[in-house]
Protein backbone atom coordinates (compact mmCIF):
# COMPACT_ATOMS: atom_id res chain seq x y z
CA UNK A 1 0.00 0.00 0.00
CA UNK A 2 2.82 2.42 0.89
CA UNK A 3 4.66 1.62 -2.36
CA UNK A 4 1.56 2.61 -4.35
CA UNK A 5 1.30 5.92 -2.56
CA UNK A 6 4.98 6.70 -3.02
CA UNK A 7 5.28 5.68 -6.63
CA UNK A 8 6.12 9.24 -7.77
CA UNK A 9 8.85 10.26 -5.33
CA UNK A 10 9.71 9.20 -1.80
CA UNK A 11 10.15 12.80 -0.78
CA UNK A 12 6.43 13.38 -1.57
CA UNK A 13 5.48 11.66 1.69
CA UNK A 14 6.79 12.03 5.20
CA UNK A 15 5.53 9.10 7.27
CA UNK A 16 4.71 9.78 10.88
CA UNK A 17 3.41 7.46 13.56
CA UNK A 18 -0.26 8.11 12.74
CA UNK A 19 -0.24 10.34 9.67
CA UNK A 20 1.35 11.25 6.36
CA UNK A 21 1.34 13.99 3.71
CA UNK A 22 1.43 13.85 -0.05
CA UNK A 23 1.94 16.59 -2.60
CA UNK A 24 -1.01 16.11 -4.93
CA UNK A 25 0.07 19.02 -7.17
CA UNK A 26 2.79 21.65 -6.91
CA UNK A 27 2.43 23.49 -3.58
CA UNK A 28 -0.73 21.61 -2.54
CA UNK A 29 -0.48 18.89 0.11
CA UNK A 30 -2.98 16.29 1.29
CA UNK A 31 -2.63 15.46 4.98
CA UNK A 32 -4.06 12.20 6.30
CA UNK A 33 -4.16 11.06 9.93
CA UNK A 34 -5.57 7.91 11.50
CA UNK A 35 -8.41 8.72 13.91
CA UNK A 36 -8.43 5.22 15.38
CA UNK A 37 -10.96 2.42 15.35
CA UNK A 38 -14.68 3.19 15.56
CA UNK A 39 -15.96 1.27 18.61
CA UNK A 40 -19.27 0.49 16.92
CA UNK A 41 -18.18 -0.54 13.43
CA UNK A 42 -14.73 -1.86 14.34
CA UNK A 43 -13.30 -0.08 11.27
CA UNK A 44 -10.46 2.44 11.25
CA UNK A 45 -11.35 6.01 10.38
CA UNK A 46 -9.16 8.78 8.99
CA UNK A 47 -9.11 12.55 9.06
CA UNK A 48 -7.92 14.34 5.90
CA UNK A 49 -7.06 17.95 5.18
CA UNK A 50 -5.66 19.77 2.14
CA UNK A 51 -3.25 22.70 2.62
CA UNK A 52 -1.55 25.03 0.13
CA UNK A 53 1.98 25.78 1.31
CA UNK A 54 5.58 24.69 1.17
CA UNK A 55 6.80 21.28 2.38
CA UNK A 56 8.06 22.55 5.76
CA UNK A 57 4.81 24.32 6.53
CA UNK A 58 2.98 21.15 5.47
CA UNK A 59 5.02 19.21 8.04
CA UNK A 60 3.96 21.72 10.71
CA UNK A 61 0.28 21.43 9.73
CA UNK A 62 0.52 17.64 9.72
CA UNK A 63 2.07 17.71 13.20
CA UNK A 64 -0.82 19.90 14.41
CA UNK A 65 -3.34 17.50 12.90
CA UNK A 66 -1.65 14.53 14.58
CA UNK A 67 -1.51 16.39 17.90
CA UNK A 68 -5.18 17.32 17.61
CA UNK A 69 -6.19 13.69 17.11
CA UNK A 70 -3.94 12.56 19.98
CA UNK A 71 -5.41 15.13 22.35
CA UNK A 72 -9.02 14.21 21.55
CA UNK A 73 -11.04 12.24 24.05
CA UNK A 74 -11.25 8.55 23.41
CA UNK A 75 -13.52 7.45 20.57
CA UNK A 76 -16.52 6.43 22.73
CA UNK A 77 -17.08 10.11 23.53
CA UNK A 78 -18.17 10.53 19.89
CA UNK A 79 -20.84 7.82 20.11
CA UNK A 80 -24.40 9.14 19.83
CA UNK A 81 -27.27 7.79 21.86
CA UNK A 82 -28.77 6.35 18.66
CA UNK A 83 -25.58 4.36 18.02
CA UNK A 84 -25.55 3.10 21.59
CA UNK A 85 -29.22 2.18 21.40
CA UNK A 86 -28.66 0.21 18.18
CA UNK A 87 -25.86 -1.76 19.81
CA UNK A 88 -27.79 -2.35 23.05
CA UNK A 89 -30.95 -3.54 21.28
CA UNK A 90 -28.91 -6.06 19.26
CA UNK A 91 -27.16 -7.24 22.41
CA UNK A 92 -30.48 -7.85 24.17
CA UNK A 93 -31.88 -9.98 21.35
CA UNK A 94 -30.21 -13.04 22.85
CA UNK A 95 -31.24 -12.43 26.47
CA UNK A 96 -34.77 -10.99 26.34
CA UNK A 97 -37.98 -12.59 25.14
CA UNK A 98 -39.30 -11.86 21.66
CA UNK A 99 -42.11 -9.80 23.20
CA UNK A 100 -39.70 -7.71 25.29
CA UNK A 101 -37.40 -7.17 22.32
CA UNK A 102 -40.34 -6.11 20.16
CA UNK A 103 -41.60 -3.69 22.82
CA UNK A 104 -38.15 -2.17 23.30
CA UNK A 105 -37.69 -1.62 19.58
CA UNK A 106 -41.19 -0.20 19.18
CA UNK A 107 -40.67 2.30 22.00
CA UNK A 108 -37.21 3.20 20.68
CA UNK A 109 -38.51 3.81 17.16
CA UNK A 110 -41.52 5.80 18.34
CA UNK A 111 -39.89 7.97 21.00
CA UNK A 112 -36.16 7.63 21.60
CA UNK A 113 -34.35 7.95 18.28
CA UNK A 114 -36.09 11.17 17.34
CA UNK A 115 -35.79 12.88 20.72
CA UNK A 116 -32.35 11.75 21.93
CA UNK A 117 -30.68 9.95 19.03
CA UNK A 118 -28.38 12.75 17.88
CA UNK A 119 -27.06 13.58 21.35
CA UNK A 120 -23.57 12.22 22.11
CA UNK A 121 -23.72 9.97 25.15
CA UNK A 122 -20.86 11.93 26.70
CA UNK A 123 -23.03 15.06 26.50
CA UNK A 124 -26.30 13.50 27.66
CA UNK A 125 -27.48 14.88 31.01
CA UNK A 126 -30.22 14.22 33.54
CA UNK A 127 -31.70 17.57 32.48
CA UNK A 128 -32.07 16.21 28.92
CA UNK A 129 -33.93 13.20 30.24
CA UNK A 130 -36.16 15.12 32.65
CA UNK A 131 -37.15 17.50 29.85
CA UNK A 132 -37.86 14.52 27.61
CA UNK A 133 -40.04 12.85 30.25
CA UNK A 134 -41.95 16.09 30.83
CA UNK A 135 -42.64 16.48 27.12
CA UNK A 136 -43.91 12.89 26.94
CA UNK A 137 -46.20 13.46 29.91
CA UNK A 138 -47.52 16.71 28.40
CA UNK A 139 -48.30 14.89 25.15
CA UNK A 140 -50.44 12.35 26.99
CA UNK A 141 -48.03 9.42 27.34
CA UNK A 142 -48.89 7.46 30.49
CA UNK A 143 -46.50 7.33 33.46
CA UNK A 144 -46.31 3.56 33.02
CA UNK A 145 -45.10 3.89 29.42
CA UNK A 146 -42.63 6.63 30.38
CA UNK A 147 -41.20 4.31 33.03
CA UNK A 148 -40.72 1.66 30.34
CA UNK A 149 -38.90 4.18 28.14
CA UNK A 150 -36.78 5.20 31.14
CA UNK A 151 -35.85 1.56 31.70
CA UNK A 152 -34.52 1.33 28.12
CA UNK A 153 -32.44 4.48 28.58
CA UNK A 154 -31.12 3.32 31.94
CA UNK A 155 -30.26 -0.13 30.60
CA UNK A 156 -28.43 1.14 27.51
CA UNK A 157 -26.42 3.73 29.47
CA UNK A 158 -25.57 1.11 32.06
CA UNK A 159 -24.20 -1.08 29.27
CA UNK A 160 -22.12 1.88 28.05
CA UNK A 161 -20.57 2.04 31.52
CA UNK A 162 -19.73 -1.67 31.37
CA UNK A 163 -18.00 -1.08 28.04
CA UNK A 164 -16.01 1.77 29.52
CA UNK A 165 -17.69 4.39 27.36
CA UNK A 166 -19.14 6.35 30.29
CA UNK A 167 -18.15 6.96 33.88
CA UNK A 168 -21.68 7.44 35.20
CA UNK A 169 -25.26 6.67 34.22
CA UNK A 170 -27.17 9.96 34.11
CA UNK A 171 -30.47 8.06 33.94
CA UNK A 172 -30.00 7.25 37.62
CA UNK A 173 -29.97 11.00 38.33
CA UNK A 174 -33.13 11.72 36.34
CA UNK A 175 -36.69 11.82 37.67
CA UNK A 176 -39.17 9.79 35.61
CA UNK A 177 -42.79 10.11 36.80
CA UNK A 178 -43.87 7.90 39.67
CA UNK A 179 -46.52 5.30 39.05
CA UNK A 180 -49.82 6.10 40.74
CA UNK A 181 -50.49 3.90 43.72
CA UNK A 182 -53.77 2.07 43.56
CA UNK A 183 -55.27 -1.10 44.91
CA UNK A 184 -56.19 -3.51 42.11
CA UNK A 185 -59.93 -3.98 41.79
CA UNK A 186 -61.05 -7.56 41.58
CA UNK A 187 -64.24 -9.32 40.57
CA UNK A 188 -66.31 -11.00 43.24
CA UNK A 189 -66.95 -14.76 43.17
CA UNK A 190 -70.49 -14.00 41.95
CA UNK A 191 -69.15 -11.86 39.10
CA UNK A 192 -66.68 -14.58 38.15
CA UNK A 193 -69.63 -16.98 37.87
CA UNK A 194 -71.48 -14.60 35.55
CA UNK A 195 -68.39 -14.13 33.37
CA UNK A 196 -67.86 -17.87 33.02
CA UNK A 197 -71.52 -18.47 32.23
CA UNK A 198 -71.60 -15.81 29.54
CA UNK A 199 -68.26 -16.92 28.06
CA UNK A 200 -69.37 -20.53 27.78
CA UNK A 201 -72.07 -19.36 25.34
CA UNK A 202 -69.34 -17.93 23.09
CA UNK A 203 -66.57 -20.51 23.47
CA UNK A 204 -66.61 -23.25 26.14
CA UNK A 205 -62.85 -23.75 25.82
CA UNK A 206 -62.16 -20.10 26.61
CA UNK A 207 -64.55 -20.32 29.56
CA UNK A 208 -62.36 -23.12 30.91
CA UNK A 209 -59.25 -20.99 30.29
CA UNK A 210 -60.80 -18.28 32.49
CA UNK A 211 -61.80 -20.80 35.14
CA UNK A 212 -58.32 -22.35 35.34
CA UNK A 213 -56.83 -18.85 35.51
CA UNK A 214 -59.11 -17.89 38.40
CA UNK A 215 -58.52 -21.16 40.26
CA UNK A 216 -54.73 -21.20 39.93
CA UNK A 217 -53.66 -17.58 39.45
CA UNK A 218 -51.61 -18.61 36.40
CA UNK A 219 -51.00 -16.00 33.73
CA UNK A 220 -53.02 -16.05 30.51
CA UNK A 221 -49.91 -16.97 28.51
CA UNK A 222 -49.11 -19.82 30.90
CA UNK A 223 -52.59 -21.35 30.82
CA UNK A 224 -52.65 -21.30 27.02
CA UNK A 225 -49.26 -23.07 26.88
CA UNK A 226 -50.34 -26.03 29.03
CA UNK A 227 -49.92 -29.48 27.48
CA UNK A 228 -51.38 -32.82 28.51
CA UNK A 229 -48.07 -33.82 30.10
CA UNK A 230 -48.31 -30.82 32.46
CA UNK A 231 -51.40 -32.33 34.11
CA UNK A 232 -50.62 -34.67 37.00
CA UNK A 233 -54.00 -36.33 37.38
CA UNK A 234 -52.99 -38.69 40.19
CA UNK A 235 -51.46 -36.01 42.43
CA UNK A 236 -53.90 -33.30 41.32
CA UNK A 237 -51.35 -30.77 40.18
CA UNK A 238 -50.34 -28.67 37.17
CA UNK A 239 -46.83 -27.91 36.01
CA UNK A 240 -46.34 -24.39 34.68
CA UNK A 241 -43.33 -24.69 32.35
CA UNK A 242 -43.83 -22.35 29.38
CA UNK A 243 -45.90 -19.53 27.96
CA UNK A 244 -47.35 -18.33 24.65
CA UNK A 245 -46.36 -14.96 23.21
CA UNK A 246 -47.02 -13.03 20.02
CA UNK A 247 -45.31 -10.17 18.21
CA UNK A 248 -46.02 -8.87 14.69
CA UNK A 249 -42.44 -9.63 13.66
CA UNK A 250 -42.07 -13.17 15.02
CA UNK A 251 -45.69 -14.32 15.10
CA UNK A 252 -46.85 -16.69 17.84
CA UNK A 253 -44.04 -18.36 19.79
CA UNK A 254 -43.68 -20.71 22.74
CA UNK A 255 -41.14 -19.57 25.33
CA UNK A 256 -40.31 -20.05 28.98
CA UNK A 257 -42.29 -18.36 31.76
CA UNK A 258 -41.97 -14.70 32.68
CA UNK A 259 -39.64 -15.57 35.57
CA UNK A 260 -37.76 -18.18 33.46
CA UNK A 261 -38.61 -20.91 35.97
CA UNK A 262 -41.02 -23.81 36.31
CA UNK A 263 -43.49 -24.22 39.17
CA UNK A 264 -45.95 -26.85 40.40
CA UNK A 265 -49.48 -25.80 41.39
CA UNK A 266 -51.84 -28.01 43.33
CA UNK A 267 -55.39 -28.05 41.96
CA UNK A 268 -58.78 -28.88 43.45
CA UNK A 269 -61.38 -31.35 42.11
CA UNK A 270 -63.10 -28.57 40.14
CA UNK A 271 -59.93 -27.72 38.21
CA UNK A 272 -59.21 -31.42 37.73
CA UNK A 273 -62.69 -31.90 36.27
CA UNK A 274 -62.27 -28.94 33.89
CA UNK A 275 -58.93 -30.21 32.62
CA UNK A 276 -60.24 -33.74 32.21
CA UNK A 277 -63.16 -32.36 30.18
CA UNK A 278 -60.71 -30.55 27.91
CA UNK A 279 -58.73 -33.72 27.30
CA UNK A 280 -61.89 -35.66 26.48
CA UNK A 281 -62.98 -32.89 24.12
CA UNK A 282 -59.77 -33.17 22.13
CA UNK A 283 -59.93 -36.96 22.14
CA UNK A 284 -63.36 -36.70 20.54
CA UNK A 285 -61.74 -35.02 17.53
CA UNK A 286 -60.42 -38.44 16.47
CA UNK A 287 -64.00 -39.45 15.73
CA UNK A 288 -63.95 -36.90 12.91
CA UNK A 289 -60.76 -38.25 11.37
CA UNK A 290 -58.19 -36.02 13.07
CA UNK A 291 -54.97 -37.60 14.33
CA UNK A 292 -53.73 -36.05 17.56
CA UNK A 293 -50.09 -35.02 17.94
CA UNK A 294 -47.97 -36.34 20.78
CA UNK A 295 -48.54 -34.29 23.93
CA UNK A 296 -51.21 -31.92 22.60
CA UNK A 297 -52.01 -28.49 23.97
CA UNK A 298 -54.70 -28.54 26.63
CA UNK A 299 -56.55 -25.60 25.06
CA UNK A 300 -56.36 -26.09 21.31
CA UNK A 301 -57.00 -23.90 18.27
CA UNK A 302 -56.50 -26.82 15.85
CA UNK A 303 -58.41 -30.13 16.16
CA UNK A 304 -55.19 -32.17 16.33
CA UNK A 305 -54.00 -30.24 19.42
CA UNK A 306 -50.93 -28.86 17.63
CA UNK A 307 -51.66 -25.14 18.04
CA UNK A 308 -52.68 -23.22 21.18
CA UNK A 309 -55.02 -20.25 21.16
CA UNK A 310 -53.61 -16.92 20.08
CA UNK A 311 -52.91 -14.99 23.32
CA UNK A 312 -55.13 -12.10 22.20
CA UNK A 313 -58.18 -14.34 21.79
CA UNK A 314 -59.09 -14.80 25.48
CA UNK A 315 -58.37 -11.12 26.23
CA UNK A 316 -60.77 -9.95 23.53
CA UNK A 317 -63.49 -12.36 24.61
CA UNK A 318 -63.09 -11.40 28.28
CA UNK A 319 -63.42 -7.71 27.40
CA UNK A 320 -66.46 -8.42 25.22
CA UNK A 321 -68.16 -10.39 27.98
CA UNK A 322 -67.42 -7.79 30.66
CA UNK A 323 -68.76 -5.02 28.42
CA UNK A 324 -71.96 -6.96 27.93
CA UNK A 325 -72.31 -7.54 31.68
CA UNK A 326 -71.37 -3.95 32.53
CA UNK A 327 -68.28 -5.01 34.49
CA UNK A 328 -65.08 -2.89 34.58
CA UNK A 329 -62.57 -5.73 34.41
CA UNK A 330 -59.83 -7.01 32.13
CA UNK A 331 -58.39 -10.51 31.96
CA UNK A 332 -55.37 -9.86 34.20
CA UNK A 333 -57.74 -9.23 37.10
CA UNK A 334 -58.38 -12.96 37.32
CA UNK A 335 -54.90 -13.14 38.92
CA UNK A 336 -55.89 -10.37 41.32
CA UNK A 337 -59.02 -12.36 42.18
CA UNK A 338 -56.94 -15.42 43.02
CA UNK A 339 -54.48 -13.49 45.16
CA UNK A 340 -57.03 -11.48 47.11
CA UNK A 341 -59.19 -14.52 47.82
CA UNK A 342 -56.22 -16.55 49.08
CA UNK A 343 -54.75 -13.78 51.23
CA UNK A 344 -58.15 -12.88 52.67
CA UNK A 345 -58.61 -16.55 53.57
CA UNK A 346 -55.37 -16.50 55.57
CA UNK A 347 -53.05 -18.30 53.13
CA UNK A 348 -49.47 -17.16 53.79
CA UNK A 349 -47.90 -14.74 51.33
CA UNK A 350 -45.08 -17.09 50.33
CA UNK A 351 -47.57 -19.74 49.21
CA UNK A 352 -49.62 -17.16 47.32
CA UNK A 353 -46.47 -15.82 45.67
CA UNK A 354 -45.47 -19.32 44.60
CA UNK A 355 -48.84 -20.02 43.00
CA UNK A 356 -48.82 -16.72 41.14
CA UNK A 357 -45.27 -17.27 39.89
CA UNK A 358 -43.87 -14.07 41.38
CA UNK A 359 -40.08 -14.03 41.38
CA UNK A 360 -40.05 -12.70 44.94
CA UNK A 361 -42.71 -12.66 47.72
CA UNK A 362 -42.00 -8.94 48.14
CA UNK A 363 -43.82 -8.37 44.83
CA UNK A 364 -46.91 -10.03 46.28
CA UNK A 365 -46.60 -7.97 49.46
CA UNK A 366 -46.35 -4.74 47.47
CA UNK A 367 -49.19 -5.40 45.05
CA UNK A 368 -51.63 -6.75 47.63
CA UNK A 369 -50.69 -4.62 50.63
CA UNK A 370 -54.31 -3.38 50.94
CA UNK A 371 -55.52 -6.92 51.62
CA UNK A 372 -52.77 -7.45 54.18
CA UNK A 373 -53.81 -4.22 55.92
CA UNK A 374 -57.35 -5.59 56.22
CA UNK A 375 -55.97 -8.79 57.73
CA UNK A 376 -53.86 -6.71 60.11
CA UNK A 377 -56.98 -4.93 61.37
CA UNK A 378 -58.73 -8.27 61.79
CA UNK A 379 -55.69 -9.53 63.73
CA UNK A 380 -55.89 -6.52 66.06
CA UNK A 381 -59.56 -7.16 66.74
CA UNK A 382 -58.81 -10.83 67.34
CA UNK A 383 -56.16 -10.00 69.93
CA UNK A 384 -58.48 -7.53 71.61
CA UNK A 385 -61.07 -10.21 72.02
CA UNK A 386 -58.58 -12.56 73.68
CA UNK A 387 -57.53 -10.32 76.55
CA UNK A 388 -59.77 -9.04 79.31
CA UNK A 389 -58.60 -5.70 80.66
CA UNK A 390 -59.66 -4.97 84.27
CA UNK A 391 -61.46 -1.69 84.97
Amino acid sequence: MLSELTAGSKKDIINLVTGHKKEIRPGVWKLRVSAGKNPLTGKYEYLSRTVECGPRKADVELAKLVAGISNKKEEPARVTFAQLLDRWLRLKEDTLSAKSNYDNRWLSDKYLYKALGNIKISKLTAAHLDGFYSSLKDSGVSPYLIRQIHAIIRGSLNQAMKWGWLEKNVALLSSPPSLPKHSPITPSPEEIGKILEETSKINPQIARVFAIGALTGARRSEVLALRWSDFDRENMALWIKRSVAYTPTSGMIIKDTKTHSERRISIDPTAKSLISAQIELLKSMTEYGFELIDDPYLFFAEPDGSVPFHPDTPSKIFRKVCDKLGLPYHLHQLRHFTATQLIAAGVDVRTVSGRLGHSDPSITLRVYSHILEQRDRAAAELMGSKISIPD
